[in-house]
Protein backbone atom coordinates (compact mmCIF):
# COMPACT_ATOMS: atom_id res chain seq x y z
CA UNK A 1 0.00 0.00 0.00
CA UNK A 2 1.30 3.45 -0.94
CA UNK A 3 2.00 5.55 2.15
CA UNK A 4 3.11 9.19 2.46
CA UNK A 5 5.17 10.46 5.39
CA UNK A 6 5.77 14.19 5.66
CA UNK A 7 8.09 15.85 8.12
CA UNK A 8 9.81 19.09 8.98
CA UNK A 9 13.57 19.12 9.62
CA UNK A 10 16.19 21.75 10.27
CA UNK A 11 17.66 23.07 7.03
CA UNK A 12 21.26 21.91 7.47
CA UNK A 13 23.78 19.98 5.35
CA UNK A 14 23.59 16.21 5.81
CA UNK A 15 20.03 15.99 7.16
CA UNK A 16 18.60 14.46 3.99
CA UNK A 17 21.47 11.97 3.88
CA UNK A 18 20.82 10.92 7.49
CA UNK A 19 17.11 10.46 6.78
CA UNK A 20 17.68 8.35 3.65
CA UNK A 21 20.42 6.37 5.39
CA UNK A 22 18.22 5.56 8.36
CA UNK A 23 15.51 4.16 6.08
CA UNK A 24 17.84 2.23 3.77
CA UNK A 25 19.83 0.69 6.66
CA UNK A 26 16.63 -0.95 7.81
CA UNK A 27 16.07 -2.46 4.36
CA UNK A 28 13.10 -0.28 3.43
CA UNK A 29 12.77 1.21 -0.03
CA UNK A 30 11.83 4.82 -0.74
CA UNK A 31 9.57 5.07 -3.79
CA UNK A 32 9.68 8.86 -3.92
CA UNK A 33 11.44 11.59 -1.95
CA UNK A 34 10.93 15.33 -2.25
CA UNK A 35 12.55 18.02 -0.12
CA UNK A 36 12.32 21.79 -0.17
CA UNK A 37 12.78 24.79 2.06
CA UNK A 38 9.60 26.01 3.76
CA UNK A 39 8.46 29.60 4.23
CA UNK A 40 10.88 29.59 7.18
CA UNK A 41 14.37 29.30 5.62
CA UNK A 42 15.64 27.46 8.72
CA UNK A 43 13.28 24.53 8.03
CA UNK A 44 12.85 22.01 5.20
CA UNK A 45 9.81 19.87 4.47
CA UNK A 46 10.54 16.32 3.32
CA UNK A 47 7.91 14.03 1.83
CA UNK A 48 8.62 10.32 1.45
CA UNK A 49 6.46 7.78 -0.37
CA UNK A 50 6.87 4.11 0.52
CA UNK A 51 4.93 0.95 -0.19
CA UNK A 52 4.63 -0.56 3.26
CA UNK A 53 2.26 -1.94 5.86
CA UNK A 54 1.33 -0.31 9.17
CA UNK A 55 4.15 -1.95 11.14
CA UNK A 56 6.84 -0.69 8.75
CA UNK A 57 5.41 2.84 8.64
CA UNK A 58 5.16 2.96 12.44
CA UNK A 59 8.78 1.82 12.74
CA UNK A 60 10.01 4.36 10.17
CA UNK A 61 8.15 7.21 11.87
CA UNK A 62 9.49 6.24 15.33
CA UNK A 63 13.06 5.99 14.02
CA UNK A 64 12.89 9.30 12.13
CA UNK A 65 11.32 11.03 15.12
CA UNK A 66 14.44 10.16 17.14
CA UNK A 67 16.68 12.24 14.84
CA UNK A 68 17.52 15.60 16.44
CA UNK A 69 16.89 17.49 13.21
CA UNK A 70 13.28 16.26 12.91
CA UNK A 71 10.88 18.85 14.31
CA UNK A 72 7.57 17.19 13.34
CA UNK A 73 6.55 14.04 11.49
CA UNK A 74 3.25 12.57 10.37
CA UNK A 75 1.76 10.15 7.89
CA UNK A 76 -0.67 11.87 5.56
CA UNK A 77 -3.44 9.48 4.46
CA UNK A 78 -4.75 9.98 0.93
CA UNK A 79 -8.26 10.80 2.13
CA UNK A 80 -6.93 13.48 4.52
CA UNK A 81 -4.39 15.14 2.27
CA UNK A 82 -3.57 16.60 -1.09
CA UNK A 83 -0.90 14.53 -2.86
CA UNK A 84 0.74 15.79 -6.07
CA UNK A 85 3.75 15.07 -8.25
CA UNK A 86 5.07 17.10 -11.16
CA UNK A 87 6.43 15.38 -14.26
CA UNK A 88 8.11 17.03 -17.23
CA UNK A 89 8.09 14.85 -20.34
CA UNK A 90 9.84 15.45 -23.64
CA UNK A 91 8.57 13.38 -26.57
CA UNK A 92 9.27 13.20 -30.27
CA UNK A 93 5.94 12.24 -31.84
CA UNK A 94 6.08 11.55 -35.59
CA UNK A 95 4.27 14.01 -37.92
CA UNK A 96 0.68 12.76 -37.89
CA UNK A 97 1.09 11.43 -34.34
CA UNK A 98 1.37 14.99 -32.99
CA UNK A 99 -2.41 15.38 -33.06
CA UNK A 100 -2.95 12.09 -31.21
CA UNK A 101 -0.18 13.07 -28.75
CA UNK A 102 -1.92 16.38 -28.06
CA UNK A 103 -5.24 14.58 -27.51
CA UNK A 104 -3.65 12.38 -24.84
CA UNK A 105 -1.96 15.38 -23.21
CA UNK A 106 -5.24 17.31 -23.13
CA UNK A 107 -7.16 14.30 -21.77
CA UNK A 108 -4.67 14.13 -18.87
CA UNK A 109 -4.92 17.91 -18.19
CA UNK A 110 -1.32 18.31 -19.33
CA UNK A 111 0.26 21.60 -20.28
CA UNK A 112 2.57 22.26 -23.21
CA UNK A 113 5.77 23.94 -22.03
CA UNK A 114 7.87 23.96 -25.19
CA UNK A 115 7.80 23.08 -28.87
CA UNK A 116 11.11 22.15 -30.45
CA UNK A 117 11.63 21.42 -34.12
CA UNK A 118 11.06 17.71 -33.50
CA UNK A 119 10.03 17.57 -29.82
CA UNK A 120 7.27 18.67 -27.49
CA UNK A 121 7.81 19.18 -23.74
CA UNK A 122 4.79 18.84 -21.48
CA UNK A 123 3.94 19.14 -17.80
CA UNK A 124 1.70 16.73 -15.92
CA UNK A 125 0.57 17.08 -12.31
CA UNK A 126 -1.14 14.37 -10.26
CA UNK A 127 -0.64 11.43 -7.96
CA UNK A 128 2.16 8.95 -8.65
CA UNK A 129 -0.35 6.50 -10.14
CA UNK A 130 -1.85 9.25 -12.34
CA UNK A 131 1.59 10.26 -13.62
CA UNK A 132 2.55 6.59 -14.18
CA UNK A 133 -0.65 5.96 -16.18
CA UNK A 134 -0.11 9.16 -18.18
CA UNK A 135 3.43 8.07 -19.08
CA UNK A 136 2.07 4.67 -20.08
CA UNK A 137 -0.46 6.38 -22.40
CA UNK A 138 2.25 8.60 -23.90
CA UNK A 139 4.79 5.80 -24.30
CA UNK A 140 3.75 5.21 -27.93
CA UNK A 141 4.86 8.73 -28.84
CA UNK A 142 8.62 8.26 -28.46
CA UNK A 143 9.30 9.71 -25.00
CA UNK A 144 12.95 10.77 -24.92
CA UNK A 145 13.25 12.38 -21.46
CA UNK A 146 11.34 12.41 -18.19
CA UNK A 147 12.00 14.44 -15.02
CA UNK A 148 9.82 13.86 -11.95
CA UNK A 149 9.75 15.77 -8.69
CA UNK A 150 8.53 13.04 -6.38
CA UNK A 151 5.36 13.36 -4.36
CA UNK A 152 4.62 16.36 -2.17
CA UNK A 153 1.70 16.41 0.25
CA UNK A 154 -0.17 18.66 2.64
CA UNK A 155 -3.03 17.91 4.99
CA UNK A 156 -6.43 19.17 3.94
CA UNK A 157 -8.34 21.74 5.96
CA UNK A 158 -6.81 23.70 8.81
CA UNK A 159 -4.47 20.94 10.05
CA UNK A 160 -0.76 21.80 10.08
CA UNK A 161 2.21 19.52 10.54
CA UNK A 162 4.28 22.22 12.22
CA UNK A 163 3.93 25.94 12.99
CA UNK A 164 6.64 27.37 10.74
CA UNK A 165 6.71 30.66 12.60
CA UNK A 166 8.32 29.15 15.71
Amino acid sequence: MQRVISFIVTNQPGVLSRVAGLISRRGFNIESLAAGVTSNPKLTRITIVMYADDAVIDQVIKQLDKLLDVKAIKEIPQDAGSWKELALIKAKPAGKDRSAFMNVVNSRNGRILDFGIDTITIQLIGTISFVNKSIELLDNFNIIEIARTGMVALERGDEMLYNLNL
